[in-house]
């Protein structure tokens, strides 16, 4: 039932209205006509206000009294938007870089060009409050920053300007209400039957990311019938709308509730007609006429968009399962969706019912067709489904179907036309200036973007490029973090001399890097007591925060919390390659801390650190070639070779992967090692009996010792020991492996073994050492 503005004010009995300490109208507490309920929400209240037809019915009040009341109705919307604003802080105003910061300062300038209060826009949103310790503070500080004007508007605004309006049969009162109501809910924003869902799609865009410039388009519209989008004061974008005379003519829609509103018949139907001049799209049309005229293709929308300063504005089908992931990935990244489906599918999102419609054919689908606006839409993998937010028809709805009915009611042509609000561009471009070649850690979007930033118009990074296009657009609904990690192994796999410069090695992806979060790091950063620090740490969540295992990890060893370290070193085995670098790094850092005061690390944390060094096969088939004087590429090259790519693909087919058939740019871990040293144990106790095999233990020690000095790159030729005793990890690991090539058949390693005939005489003339010990004591002093 329609109501009057005045209806929702009190009054006495006397029919005075009533107000508040501050003068401000106070709420009707009665439940007015058509209401379930006396307003008792800030969405009560604008519900209610979608059902105002005029501002009195009283044919005496003035247009002055009209504006005063619409005065009074800002200053009353003012002092409810506060409280609704605190309930609602955590949501929108904590993080700075939540773009919804950004959408409230736009409403409340949007309100202050309507109407311009901005005495009461300061007083109840922008106050300077006091807490209890009587320390000034803003009730919402990070408004501040937001660039808005409301000087300007205190003397020039929408409802004081007293010229005529270009839809001269409209109230620029009434319109004013109006629009307040969509600045604070877009979700007014209603086609009713008129057949222009693509404006309408666009139009809730426009005002949802940025209501001032919505309020402008349609103040221009509807002062002028023309807008040129240049000379708003967002001075971004070339749309330029000027509306037929047909439009602009149009009767108010009076108390009819079932009509469109005036306010978006200024808008809709004026950027309509305009755009599609050549057809001539008339509201007074027949049904078939409005929707023949009426439609608007994705093409048309991708336009307006561009037009008007949407980034990275393009269309994609949303067919299949990885486009919904990729579609809800680029809506966290603020971008705008609107959605060419069918009104059947819209339907089916706003009143879900168990008997689905039938599918449809292609050519009923093509006459369903119907844009509407996508808040937010996620894949649900386990259950095939499809969790769906939308905006249409005046309404905000929120469903989740199973995928097969997405399938069947996305229309003929089923595609999204996104693009990306300039503030959330620029949040993310401000979120990278956060980072430096110094930075430990970085969320995964910031890491793409640095590493963007870095190669940008360096031809020889062509893929890192393709791999940063495909993060930004999402590809395959690829999330940030999977995009950075595959940059990041992409990078680190790079020779040293050929990767990027100033990318920061090796650098923690941690999922979300809020301003807080960077605080929290740097606090803990400035503590002193190393158990504070721990505390602190722990309390961040240590669960898929690889910067906190990596700080933890070496505040553990200088605490000789050693059992803390092995529960965290459970999982590293299966971390990504840098991910166990890190680990290690972390690790090494604080043993070599903890020795420097006095404390012992023990032999299975060492082992720890050999477990997660990774070595480059190749790099480790050439150090045993240096240090046993064989040729490089040679009979025992390929023979090593060999054996480890066999012990390498037993290890992947145990882990469920597939084998490869080369070691070229692979990674060996400590496990490899010791398979490898292993098998070639055992080849030879078998060609020679007499040879007495390592046990674990012994096993464990050899090849940690093998991966210090390659680590070290201690490289010293058989053929050059002398003082041999001084040297025996070296004699022992230099005979080990020319026992290996004494064994290879003579086709394999050819001519080479009598070029070590000499240096196993030299072998063979030394005192072996007691079979329990493998090293000797320098490089035990050698050890972290």
């Amino acid at each position: 039932m329609r109501i009057q503005l005045t209806d929702i004010f009190a009054k006495d009995k006397n029919g005075k209205f009533l107000k508040d300490n501050d003068g401000v109208f106070l709420l009707n507490p009665k439940k007015l006509p058509g209401a379930k309920r006396p307003i008792s929400s800030f969405q009560d209240l604008l519900d209610t206000l979608d059902r105002v037809t005029s501002i009195s019915d009283d044919p005496d009040v003035t247009t002055a009294t009209k504006k005063t009341y619409v005065k009074e109705l800002t200053k009353l919307l003012l002092r409810e938007l506060q409280e609704h604003l605190k309930k609602t802080k955590a949501d929108w105003h904590d993080d700075k870089f939540n773009p919804k910061i950004y959408i409230v300062a736009k409403q409340l300038e949007a309100l202050a060009y309507l109407t311009g209060e901005v005495e009461y826009i300061r007083k109840y949103i922008l106050p300077i409050g006091k807490e209890p310790d009587d320390k000034e503070v803003m009730l919402f500080p990070n408004l501040e920053p937001i660039k808005c004007d409301y000087q300007k508007y205190e003397e020039t605004n929408f409802l004081d300007n007293d010229s005529e309006l270009a839809f001269s049969n409209f109230e620029r009162e009434l319109l004013t209400v109006q629009m307040i109501l969509r600045v604070l809910n877009p979700r007014f924003i209603n086609q009713r039957h008129e057949q222009v869902c693509g404006v309408n799609a666009f139009v809730h865009n426009i005002a949802i990311f940025n209501p001032l410039q919505y309020v402008e388009m349609v103040g221009s519209l509807a002062e002028t019938g023309e807008v040129d989008i240049q000379k708003l004061s967002f001075k971004r974008g070339s749309l330029k709308v000027k509306v037929t005379k047909s439009i602009t003519d149009k009767q108010p829609a009076g108390e009819d509730l079932e009509e469109i509103r005036d306010v978006d018949h200024v808008i809709l139907n004026g950027i309509r007609a305009s755009e599609n001049a050549l057809m001539s799209y008339d509201q007074e049309s027949s049904e078939v006429g409005k929707q023949l005229f009426g439609v608007t293709t994705s093409k048309e929308l991708k336009s307006w968009m561009k037009q008007s300063s949407f980034h990275n504005v393009q269309n994609i089908p949303i067919h299949d399962r990885d486009s919904i992931k990729q579609l809800g990935q680029l809506i966290q990244d603020g971008y705008m969706v609107g959605f060419l489906g069918t009104a059947t599918l819209a339907n089916i999102i706003i009143t879900p019912e168990d008997d689905l419609p039938a599918e449809q054919n292609k050519i009923s689908q093509a006459m369903d067709g119907h844009f509407f606006v996508i808040n937010n839409i996620e894949y649900d993998e386990q259950n095939d489904n499809v969790k769906i937010r939308i905006l249409t028809w005046g309404e905000q709805s929120e469903a989740t179907i199973p995928f097969k009915v997405w399938e069947a009611h996305k229309g003929v042509i089923g595609g999204a036309t996104v693009g990306q609000t300039p503030y959330a561009a620029f949040l993310m471009r401000a979120k990278v200036k956060q980072m430096s070649t110094e930075s430990t850690f970085c969320s995964p979007e910031v890491y793409c973007m640095y590493v963007k930033n870095i190669i940008s118009g360096n031809s020889e990074y062509k893929e890192i490029q393709h791999m940063i296009d495909d993060a930004y657009k999402h590809t395959n609904g690829q999330t940030w973090m999977e995009s950075a990690q595959k940059i990041q192994d992409y990078i680190e796999g790079l020779p040293k001399e050929k990767r990027p410069k100033d990318v920061p090695h090796p650098i923690s992806l941690i999922p979300s890097v809020t301003p807080e979060v960077i605080d929290e790091f740097n606090r803990i950063h400035k503590m002193e007591n190393r158990g504070e620090k721990i505390e602190a740490l722990k309390k961040m969540g240590v669960k898929d925060n690889i910067e906190v295992q990596r700080q933890l990890v070496a505040l553990y060893a200088q605490e000789g919390r050693w059992p803390k370290i092995k529960e965290l070193f459970t999982s590293v085995p299966s971390y990504r390659e840098i991910n166990r670098t890190i680990m290690k790094e972390s690790l090494q850092m604080g043993c070599n801390r903890a020795e420097t005061t006095g404390v012992s690390v023990p032999q299975d944390i060492i082992s720890l650190i050999k477990e997660n060094t990774l070595l480059k096969a190749e790099d480790l088939v050439n150090y045993l070639s240096d240090i046993t004087g064989l040729p490089k590429g040679g009979a025992f090259t390929y023979g090593i070779k060999g054996r480890l790519l066999e012990v390498v693909n037993i290890r992947r087919m145990e882990e469920g992967k597939d084998k490869v058939d080369t070691l070229q740019n692979f990674k060996l871990d400590k496990k490899d090692v010791v398979n490898f040293v292993s098998l070639l144990d055992r080849e030879i106790h078998k060609s020679n009996p007499a040879h007495l095999g390592m046990n674990n233990p012994k096993l464990n020690e050899f090849c940690d010792s093998l991966i210090d000095h390659f680590e070290k790159g201690i490289v010293q030729p058989i053929s050059e020991l002398h003082g041999a005793h001084k040297k025996s990890f070296f004699q022992k690991m230099g005979e080990f492996f020319l026992k290996i090539a004494s064994i290879i058949s003579d086709n394999v390693i050819s001519k080479n073994i009598n070029s070590t005939i000499d240096y196993k005489s030299q072998f063979a003339n030394m005192k072996e050492s007691s079979e329990e010990v493998i090293v000797n004591n320098d490089l035990a002093a050698n050890r972290y």
